[in-house]
């Protein structure tokens, strides 16, 4: 039939009709619409397959091929169970992203249902007024209070009165807005648009009304995620970027979604380390549900953008880690093997990916592989953790984190034994960086590992000690190399000698404050000090005026490389 042919699958929801999936090919269509039509537990009222064509004149025409009527099974949907929930003073934490996180764990069932998130329930008066009035309402604002109440300190009952009527207010304001003649006109999907007609209404909360009046239009998420990410490359969508990055964190915040877009994994494992590839920016062709949004996550994340996304998706990794379903369920032998691996990937010398949240994770899941359970179990996954790390790059990242994590500050003991014995048995600076790797390397991991201990909550006394002993070996391997000598060979010129010897320094590989950049300083010193030293950097110059250039040049050169005047 040609590329201007293509076959719908629509469902009903209630009063209308929307797009579910889209095929090529009738043969696929039909497949798809027989595993619809003969679903017992549809939520659905009916499905249609259509053939959509276009014609000469780019008109599209549609034709209903088949339609069924369907008698959806009614699911329960219940409050989630939720220990935390974002506290709320004011009404930018009302529609805020973490009190829409909250909402989105608590009310799953029914957004999962019928296909809505958070902000469309906040900025849509008549799904707000729906919920209000649901069996849902009480219980949900019950468990918020609850827990805010614990949090800080207040009467739970007062507590849910507030909630209740600042809900109240945020829906008055919706309305107002919706009972605007620009909103009920509005049928644009253009952000700019969208922006300019938020202008005409000018209410705080118009545009994210506007935003929502759209959104809702999509019955399934990938719609929804196709919308924003349209969006998200116009140059309105870059200025709003905040905004609709918070849109597709909430979205990206279902744990369902998620596992959808992962595809087939091999393991528990595997599916972790795809994610952390995704907030990496290594993001490859999407294997699930929506490949063109694994692929936007792969174009985006690499330029810095869209990092409440990136938070939601490793707040998911984090919580993988921290659960207790096995990294290879398929092949038990691997699961020592798997766990190292992801380790590897999330210790760097510049810091634990996941800071102490992450290095308690790993530690109680490690812990859960040991047969000792109790403060003494605990005790020992820390201690036995450390011996499988295979040097101080990643073993004193990894006690600096849990330091600060609860299991670190309950035996505390343990972390500052651990760290005194790694300094104390440090010989070389292989012992911080392992072996095969290059020299430039080897520095650049100790330097990191400097600036780390200076930036950790460790007391001065015990950073001094720590920070004593990194360089001290970096000291040692520049003397034993003799790595200075080298770039400062006797046989090149005074030039080349000097201006290798400030790259050197400004080059970022040696810790500003150590022994070992005083040593490579004190060489340009020396040749500072020189005997006619303009002279000798100058030499083969005849031209007064380039030779103040070459000289102001190579100050600027030593400014740069931190040399004060």
């Amino acid at each position: 039939m040609g590329e201007r042919t293509k076959f719908e699958i629509r469902l009903s929801d209630q009063d209308r009709w929307f797009v579910e999936k889209v095929f090529k090919d009738q043969g696929s269509a039909e497949r798809s619409f027989k595993e619809y039509a003969e679903d017992e537990g549809t939520q659905y009222l009916g499905v249609q397959l259509v053939r959509v064509w276009t014609r000469a004149d780019q008109n599209e025409v549609e034709k209903i091929v088949k339609e069924q009527r369907l008698t959806p099974k009614v699911k329960p949907v219940r409050v989630a169970h939720i220990d935390a929930a974002a506290p709320c003073a004011y009404r930018e934490d009302y529609l805020g992203l973490e009190a829409r996180l909250t909402m989105s764990r608590l009310l799953r069932a029914l957004f999962d249902r019928d296909g809505m998130i958070a902000s469309e329930l906040l900025y849509s008066y008549d799904k707000a007024k729906r919920f209000m009035g649901s069996d849902m309402c009480s219980p949900a604002i019950d468990r918020v209070a609850t827990l805010q109440a614990k949090d800080m300190g207040g009467d739970s009952r007062k507590r849910r009165d507030e909630l209740f009527d600042e809900f109240q207010a945020i829906m008055g304001d919706t309305q107002k807005i919706q009972k605007t003649k620009v909103f009920k006109a509005f049928e644009s999907k253009d952000l700019n648009d969208v922006v300019q007609a938020a202008d005409a209404i000018n209410q705080p909360m118009a545009l994210m009304a506007l935003i929502c009046k759209v959104l809702i239009q999509y019955r399934s998420v990938e719609g929804k995620l196709g919308q924003i990410l349209d969006w998200l490359e116009t140059p309105k969508g870059r200025e709003l970027e905040d905004e609709l990055d918070g849109l597709i964190a909430e979205i990206m915040s279902s744990a369902q979604l998620i596992q959808d877009m992962l595809g087939p994994q091999r393991n528990l494992a595997s599916a972790i380390s795809t994610l952390l590839d995704w907030v990496d920016g290594k993001a490859g062709v999407g294997t699930g549900a929506c490949p063109d949004v694994v692929a936007a996550f792969g174009r985006v994340f690499p330029q810095g953008r869209l990092q409440q996304t990136r938070d939601v998706l490793f707040d998911f990794i984090l919580r993988q880690m921290s659960g207790k379903q096995p990294l290879a369920r398929n092949d038990p032998s691997q699961e020592e093997a798997e766990f190292m691996a992801l380790f590897a990937r999330l210790a760097f010398p510049s810091g634990m990916t996941g800071g102490a949240d992450m290095a308690e994770a790993l530690s109680r899941r490690y812990g859960r592989s040991l047969k000792q359970g109790g403060e003494s179990g605990e005790r020992m996954s820390i201690k036995w953790l450390l011996d499988m790390l295979p040097n101080g790059s990643s073993q004193l990242p990894y006690l600096l984190a849990l330091r600060d994590a609860p299991l670190g500050e309950a035996h505390p003991d343990v972390i500052d034994q651990s760290i005194a014995l790694l300094c104390n048995n440090a010989r070389s600076i292989t012992d911080f960086s392992g072996k095969d790797i290059s020299a430039k390397q080897r520095l650049v991991c100790l330097k990191d590992l400097h600036v780390l201990v200076e930036e950790s909550s460790l007391e001065e006394a015990g950073q001094k000690k720590i920070l004593s002993t990194l360089d001290r070996m970096v000291e040692k391997y520049l003397m034993d190399t003799k790595l200075i000598d080298k770039l400062d060979d006797p046989k090149a010129s005074l030039r080349d000698r000097a201006i290798r010897m400030v790259q050197f320094c400004g080059s970022g590989v040696l810790w500003e404050h150590g022994h070992a950049m005083s040593l490579a300083r004190q060489r340009v010193v020396d040749h500072l000090k020189g005997a006619s030293f303009i002279e000798k950097f100058t030499e083969g110059e005849d031209d007064p005026q380039k030779k103040e250039i070459m000289i102001r040049d190579f100050y600027k050169m030593m400014a740069d490389a931190g040399f004060k005047s």
